[in-house]
Formats: structure tokens, C-alpha cells, sequence
């Protein structure tokens, strides 16, 4: 996608005063976007097929979307980067759509900071997962005894640091300015870690983090 060009999203979400949120925090951001909005499958289906958007931003609510539908909507525009908003407390249905190109996980509870962020890391190609929808997927996990503070074999000690700094939420540039590297630098260690551990998702490296002992629940 080219700076200079319009990034066309669709905003999917049955309340039409979220959408009208959604926009306006767009128009703050200062940066040219076509907008089509849709309030259930009904409409997203031909919306995504006839628009095909660079970004969809997807309040997800089974009620007014079918995940099965959309999941073989999206196969046919891989292009497509989906930012998935949830209030559900349901996880089967958003293990669903986290195979389907999705970039960014957000819930209802994460601040408008969080959605900005969500915005650009898609618009840049760049992944974001907030704490909050960490805890959502990852609640019914139990807590992994400990182990020793060596990295897990194959593992550097800095890959480790950035696969703990992952599973927290936090996004390439945050990594990049705590481990004093450049974002550069960040992507090649997370692109040389899913490589290593054969993971295709921040889901999965997240789950991983977990089962190893690299980053512990809380109690």
C-alpha cells in the first residue's frame, strides 16, 4: 500500500454510534481513508467483495456476524488486514478468525490508544494484540511451574527478552525503544523466532511464552 494512496476500510459493527467512534478517531489520525460501513453479514459480505478493503475493522458479535461465512469471505481477498473487536467471553469463534489474516485483537475495554495503535500497526503491516485480549484468549490457561532462567534450547537470551515483551502486548516500536534496537532489527528476531519454534501467530508464540515458562500468569 502506498502512502500517497486512500486506505479503504470497512467498519463492521452492528451499533452504528461505535462506527461513528471508529470515524471519528480516523479523521484524527489525519490520513486518507475511504469508508464503507456494514451492520451485519448481510451487508459485510458484497461490501468486502465489491470494496476490497486494505483494512476491516471488525466488531465481532455472533449474533450479527457469522464467523464461518466471513472466514470464507476473507479467503478469496488475503490482502485484506482484519483489526477484530470483542466483548465475547466465548473463544471458539475468535480462534476461527485469528487464521484469517487477522493483525490486531482488541476488546471493548481497551482504551482509544489502543485502537489508534491497532489502526497504524495494520496500515504498516505490523501486528498488535492489547493486554486486554491477551487475557481474554489466553484466561483459561493454567499457570506453568517454573524453570530456570536460561532461554529455552535454540533460543538466545535477547530472542527470549523480545518473546516476553511480545506476549505482554507490546508492539515492534515499544520492543524496539526498551531493548534500546531498531524496529528493524525487532522484526528480523520475531521473524527468526517463528521460524525456529515453527509458530505462524502472536496467538501461538503467546501460548508458547506460556507453556515454556517464559512468561508466567498471575496468580
Amino acid at each position: 500500500m502506498n502512502s500517497t494512496d486512500s486506505t479503504r476500510i470497512i467498519l463492521a459493527d452492528a451499533q452504528p454510534v461505535y462506527r461513528e467512534g471508529i470515524k471519528s478517531l480516523l479523521t484524527e489520525l489525519q490520513n486518507n481513508y475511504r469508508v464503507e460501513e456494514a451492520g451485519n453479514s448481510k451487508e459485510l459480505k458484497p461490501a468486502l467483495l465489491s470494496f476490497h478493503p486494505d483494512i476491516l475493522i471488525l466488531d465481532y458479535d455472533p449474533v450479527y456476524f457469522d464467523a464461518d461465512e466471513l472466514l470464507g469471505t476473507l479467503s478469496v481477498i488475503p490482502e485484506c488486514k482484519v483489526i477484530l473487536i470483542s466483548s465475547q467471553k466465548k473463544k471458539t469463534d475468535l480462534f476461527k478468525l485469528l487464521d484469517s489474516n487477522v493483525y490486531c485483537v482488541l476488546t471493548k475495554e481497551c482504551r482509544k490508544i489502543d485502537v489508534r495503535q491497532a489502526i497504524i500497526g495494520a496500515i504498516q503491516g505490523e501486528k498488535f494484540f492489547c493486554t486486554f485480549a491477551l487475557d481474554l484468549l489466553l484466561a483459561d490457561r493454567k499457570s506453568t511451574p517454573s524453570i530456570p532462567a536460561s532461554p529455552p534450547e535454540g533460543l538466545s537470551v535477547r530472542e527470549t527478552e523480545i518473546i516476553r515483551q511480545i506476549a505482554s502486548g507490546k508492539s515492534n516500536k515499544e520492543i524496539a525503544g526498551i531493548m534500546h534496537l531498531s524496529q528493524h532489527t525487532i522484526h528480523s528476531h520475531r521473524r527468526n523466532i517463528m521460524r525456529k519454534l515453527q509458530l505462524h501467530s502472536a496467538i501461538e508464540l503467546c501460548n508458547y511464552a506460556l507453556e515454556s515458562g517464559i512468561v508466567k500468569r498471575s496468580p
